[in-house]
Protein backbone atom coordinates (compact mmCIF):
# COMPACT_ATOMS: atom_id res chain seq x y z
CA UNK A 1 0.00 0.00 0.00
CA UNK A 2 1.22 3.53 -0.71
CA UNK A 3 0.65 6.91 0.79
CA UNK A 4 -1.77 9.30 -0.89
CA UNK A 5 -0.09 12.47 -2.08
CA UNK A 6 -1.64 15.90 -2.59
CA UNK A 7 -0.80 18.28 -5.43
CA UNK A 8 1.86 20.13 -3.43
CA UNK A 9 3.65 16.89 -2.60
CA UNK A 10 3.50 15.71 -6.21
CA UNK A 11 4.98 18.99 -7.43
CA UNK A 12 7.77 18.65 -4.85
CA UNK A 13 8.59 15.14 -6.13
CA UNK A 14 8.11 15.81 -9.85
CA UNK A 15 11.76 16.35 -10.72
CA UNK A 16 12.91 13.26 -8.85
CA UNK A 17 10.01 11.28 -10.35
CA UNK A 18 10.98 12.31 -13.87
CA UNK A 19 14.60 11.35 -13.16
CA UNK A 20 13.52 7.95 -11.83
CA UNK A 21 14.99 8.80 -8.43
CA UNK A 22 12.04 8.00 -6.17
CA UNK A 23 11.23 4.91 -4.16
CA UNK A 24 8.74 2.39 -5.49
CA UNK A 25 6.24 3.66 -2.91
CA UNK A 26 6.58 7.30 -4.01
CA UNK A 27 6.43 6.29 -7.69
CA UNK A 28 3.18 4.39 -7.06
CA UNK A 29 1.72 7.34 -5.12
CA UNK A 30 2.66 9.83 -7.86
CA UNK A 31 1.31 7.50 -10.57
CA UNK A 32 -1.95 7.20 -8.66
CA UNK A 33 -2.24 10.95 -8.15
CA UNK A 34 -1.47 11.68 -11.81
CA UNK A 35 -4.19 9.26 -12.87
CA UNK A 36 -6.75 11.19 -10.80
CA UNK A 37 -5.60 14.83 -11.01
CA UNK A 38 -5.85 16.48 -14.41
CA UNK A 39 -3.93 19.60 -13.30
CA UNK A 40 -0.92 17.63 -12.08
CA UNK A 41 -1.09 15.32 -15.11
CA UNK A 42 -0.88 18.34 -17.42
CA UNK A 43 2.02 19.78 -15.38
CA UNK A 44 3.84 16.44 -15.55
CA UNK A 45 3.26 16.05 -19.28
CA UNK A 46 4.32 19.62 -20.04
CA UNK A 47 7.46 19.32 -17.91
CA UNK A 48 8.37 15.99 -19.50
CA UNK A 49 7.89 17.39 -23.02
CA UNK A 50 9.87 20.54 -22.19
CA UNK A 51 12.77 18.45 -20.88
CA UNK A 52 12.68 16.35 -24.05
CA UNK A 53 12.80 19.46 -26.24
CA UNK A 54 15.64 21.02 -24.24
CA UNK A 55 17.75 17.88 -24.15
CA UNK A 56 17.26 17.21 -27.86
CA UNK A 57 18.12 20.79 -28.82
CA UNK A 58 21.82 20.19 -28.22
CA UNK A 59 24.41 22.81 -27.47
CA UNK A 60 24.03 26.22 -29.03
CA UNK A 61 26.00 29.44 -28.82
CA UNK A 62 24.49 32.54 -27.29
CA UNK A 63 25.73 35.80 -28.83
CA UNK A 64 28.25 37.55 -26.55
CA UNK A 65 26.02 40.63 -26.14
CA UNK A 66 23.07 38.51 -24.99
CA UNK A 67 25.30 36.53 -22.64
CA UNK A 68 26.68 39.71 -21.06
CA UNK A 69 23.18 41.13 -20.52
CA UNK A 70 22.01 37.85 -19.02
CA UNK A 71 24.95 37.67 -16.61
CA UNK A 72 24.47 41.31 -15.58
CA UNK A 73 20.78 40.73 -14.91
CA UNK A 74 21.44 37.56 -12.92
CA UNK A 75 23.97 39.42 -10.81
CA UNK A 76 21.36 42.11 -10.12
CA UNK A 77 18.70 39.59 -9.16
CA UNK A 78 20.93 37.45 -6.97
CA UNK A 79 23.17 40.14 -5.46
CA UNK A 80 23.40 40.08 -1.69
CA UNK A 81 21.33 42.84 -0.07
Amino acid sequence: MFTMLDCKQVRAELSNYLDGEVSAEVKAAVDDHLSRCRCCAVMFDTTRKTLTIVTEAGVFTIPAEVSQRLHARLQQVYAAP
